[in-house]
């Protein structure tokens, strides 16, 4: 069979091709695995949402004091 053809039948109304439609199923069928790699992210993206609404109530001579200590920091080297 060619993978362009639809793979109809009298009386079917769907026009997408075969080979479409198996992406969707392999696409469809990849739902856990993007859940597990979200599941990951949620720790690191609470982590960087905590941190940004700390820096927001900086004053301004603290937040140069932070900025002075990571220039004079190695490139790399946390705080």
């Amino acid at each position: 069979m060619n993978v362009t053809q639809t793979g109809q039948r009298p009386g079917d109304k769907s026009d997408r091709p075969t080979a479409e439609i198996a992406r969707l199923f392999d696409v469809g069928g990849r739902e856990d695995e993007a859940i597990r790699l979200l599941d990951g992210c949620m720790p690191r993206l609470h982590e960087v949402l905590q941190a940004k609404a700390a820096l927001k109530g900086l004053t301004a001579p603290e937040v140069r004091a932070a900025l002075e200590l990571r220039r004079q920091l190695p490139r790399g080297e946390p705080a």
